[in-house]
């Protein structure tokens, strides 16, 4: 069997311009690699004109030169074709680099370089029994090639950076303890040393993800590997972006990677480091810390875990980090308990005060939507709702009458909505009386909901209530809108929106800002004191919330109060999306406009809104899994005396007034426009678009633009319009 472990060891030498650490030749070119105090100016006259190129990299400088002698040959057919993980070790044990390599292993990584910073003999036992537990693997085991070196890498007076005084985060009374310098293990500073790692072992691999042995890569949304993504951009550099986590409390024999699904609230650092495709780089290039420099280009990529008690061995979790300001990322808890098969070391569960009572309910205002509501409250009853409180104000279409009839299964309570005695706008008056009904405080969770928003659970059964278990603690959680286009259907049709309408936003969208807008419901158990659009209103205690989006990852404690959307560090759709069908079919989107908004009744819906929620780039039939079950429960609904007819009615009347409308120049002009070639090939484009584009609509737009490709990197803004006096 081939061996999965071999050494190597860089002999730095004193030169009269510093230590060279490493001089390689390949491709008739000499690498030359020198530590801190080389002089770059000295290098290049040592060369006599030889030097094809030189950088200043870190303290360190690159001299590539087209002399050779001297230098070792590259082995870089070592890791030809592989997908690697470059490391730095500095003390983490050998149960936390096997974890590490097993660990990635699923992303198709079969190739480890391993640089220890370890002083000369610490490395011995760590490599030995590294090759023994990786023998034990067999074939499963990926090739593992461990380095060291006669000289430190670390800062020269720096202290050592195992020990909890140096993490980041630590409390004040552990930072303020005195510290030798220990260049051996202080904080990693020689960056040179990656160009050298490079042009000795690993220039020809596959992909190469610069990581730390405590780092642990998370997979994308759908699946895909920051290697498919380095290997899929020739000659940029794929961003890494990792947030600090940390374990409750550790194991015996010290921490493990599966362990740390704690992260600090509001926690506002980020960790870099990057994911590259060898072959593809063009020099002059050079790796470092958080970047490659030259690299055609930067992109933003993958998450990561940096596993905070892995990276300082032996210290205690209250060492590292006040364990008051942690909170649960339930989303990372899941994906590491699946990838290591076991159940992590988690904070004992808070017991919460009783909540007001059982089931869920769904509080919503409406106006002439009849015909979508059977189909509406079918969905959602299968989706686990219980009940639904409906306000409504000012139907002509026999929304009442459905709704009335509905109210004979004890599942819907409709009320006239008081706004015009309140003065307040028709949505905000219907959640200020609900929060008195019995329906709502005899609840155990409670949302807002409209009845163009479908909830979409993609896991287990698809119900709310394994969206509760599958969260594990959360009493709030916020689902983010996934923007549903008409899919170029003009015509009205009495059949159910989840099966007619499937073209959508795609999942990255930020922009226009709707785009990732979000619904939350809420454990109704003191934690707030009133309902809101997209959020519940007034927290009576922070320190009770377990708040998380819909890949079940904690929120910012910064969006609890304002939060009305996702940004691009906290969108997700993994456990849940809210559908939102914002425009249906363009004829009934006449019907829309003419019956105005409940939240933003002084705004109209015109061609602008048409153009931003008309989405049709992507298409998702994940809402499809309902379908059967939606039918038998609809089925059964519509069996209750007179909900059958009322629905037939309000069909009849949505086609009627639909026919009234189109009689009408200016509905007949909006008509025409939102179903014109100029528009149904925009709402393939919207992705490209930047928000002032969608705050000024799709007039702005030149008409060359509609000859650039839909799919590209490509991107249209204007400057921002100026608001009307």
């Amino acid at each position: 069997m081939t061996s999965r472990f071999e050494r190597r060891h860089l002999e730095a030498c004193q030169t009269g311009d510093g230590w060279l650490l490493a001089a390689t030749s390949a491709a008739g070119l000499g690498y030359r690699t020198y530590l801190s105090g080389a002089n770059e100016e000295a290098i290049c006259e040592a060369f006599s004109g030889g030097v094809v190129w030189h950088r200043k990299v870190g303290r360190g400088v690159l001299a590539v030169t087209s002399d050779t002698s001297g230098c070792a040959p590259a082995e870089t057919g070592l890791f030809n074709a592989k997908r690697c993980l470059l490391a730095i070790r500095n003390g983490e044990s050998v149960e936390a680099a096997l974890d590490w390599i097993a660990y990635h292993l699923a992303f198709g990584v079969n190739g480890v370089l391993i640089f220890d910073q370890a002083a000369p003999g610490e490395d011995l036992r760590f490599a030995s029994d590294l090759e023994a537990r990786l023998r034990t693997m067999g074939d499963a085991a990926p090739f593992v090639l461990y380095v060291t070196a006669s000289r430190s890498v670390g800062q020269s007076s720096g202290p050592d950076a195992r020990l909890a005084v140096s993490a980041p985060a630590a409390p004040g009374h552990v930072r303020q303890k005195e510290q030798t310098p220990d260049p051996w293990h202080s904080a990693f500073t020689e960056t040179i040393l990656l160009e050298t790692l490079r042009r000795r072992f690993l220039g020809e691999a596959a992909s190469v993800a610069f990581l730390n042995l405590s780092d642990l890569l998370l997979a994308g949304r759908r699946g895909e590997t920051a290697f498919d993504r380095a290997e899929e951009l020739p000659g940029r550099c794929y961003l890494l972006e990792g947030k600090e986590y940390y374990p409750w409390r550790l194991r015996k024999g010290g921490a493990r990677h599966v362990d740390h699904v704690y992260l600090r609230r509001d926690e506002p650092r980020k960790v870099t480091r990057w994911c590259v495709a060898p072959t593809t780089l063009e020099d002059p290039s050079v790796w470092r810390m958080i970047r490659v420099g030259g690299a055609r280009g930067v992109v933003e990529g993958a998450r990561f875990v940096r596993a905070m008690g892995v990276a300082y061995p032996g210290a205690k979790v209250g060492q590292l980090v006040r364990k008051s300001a942690l909170i649960e990322d339930y989303g990372v808890r899941s994906a590491l308990e699946d990838a290591f098969g076991v159940k992590a070391l988690a904070a004992p569960v808070r017991v919460e005060p009783e909540a007001g009572g059982d089931g869920v309910t769904v509080v919503t205002a409406m106006k002439n939507e009849g015909p979508f509501i059977l189909d509406w409250i079918a969905h959602h009853r299968v989706v686990g709702v219980d009940r639904f409180l409906v306000y409504t104000n000012d139907c002509d279409d026999g929304t009442d009458e459905v709704l009335d009839a509905l109210a004979g299964e004890d599942v819907v309570v409709r009320r006239d909505n008081p706004y015009r005695e309140t003065g307040n706008v028709p949505q905000h008056a219907a959640f200020r009386a609900a929060e008195s009904e019995a329906i709502v405080t005899g609840a155990e969770w409670c949302l807002t909901l409209d009845v163009d928003e479908y909830i979409n659970v993609h896991k287990g059964e698809g119900t709310l209530q394994y969206l509760f278990t599958a969260t594990d603690g959360a009493n709030v959680i916020s689902m983010p809108w996934r923007l549903f286009g008409n899919g170029d259907l003009e015509v009205f049709e009495d059949a159910p929106v989840t099966q007619q309408f499937h073209a959508c936003a795609p999942e990255f969208c930020s922009r226009p800002h709707q785009a990732w807008g979000f619904k939350t419901v809420y454990k109704n158990a003191g934690l707030f004191r009133r309902l809101g659009v997209h959020r519940p209103k007034g927290i009576v205690d922070e320190s009770r919330l377990r708040w998380v989006g819909g890949d079940g990852r904690p929120l910012p404690a910064k969006m609890w109060k304002n939060g009305w959307r996702m940004t691009s560090g906290t969108w997700g759709y993994d456990l849940v999306t809210l559908n939102h069908y914002a425009v249906r079919s363009a004829e009934s989107y006449l019907v829309k406009r003419d019956r105005g908004r409940v939240n933003h009744v002084d705004r109209g819906q015109g061609v602008a809104y048409w153009f931003r929620m008309n989405h049709n780039a992507a298409e998702d039939r994940s809402i499809r899994r309902y379908d059967a079950r939606v039918a038998e429960e609809r089925a059964r609904l519509a069996a209750l005396p007179g909900v059958q007819g009322a629905h037939e009615r309000s069909v009849e009347w949505h086609r009627g007034r639909i026919g009234e409308l189109m009689q009408l120049s200016d509905f007949a002009e909006l008509y025409g426009e939102i179903t014109g070639a100029r528009l149904k090939h925009l709402s393939r484009m919207l992705k490209h678009f930047g928000s002032n584009v969608f705050l000024s609509g799709p007039d702005v737009i030149p008409d060359e633009i509609l000859e650039r490709p839909a799919v590209g990197d490509w991107q249209f803004t204007i400057p921002k319009p100026k608001r009307a006096d």
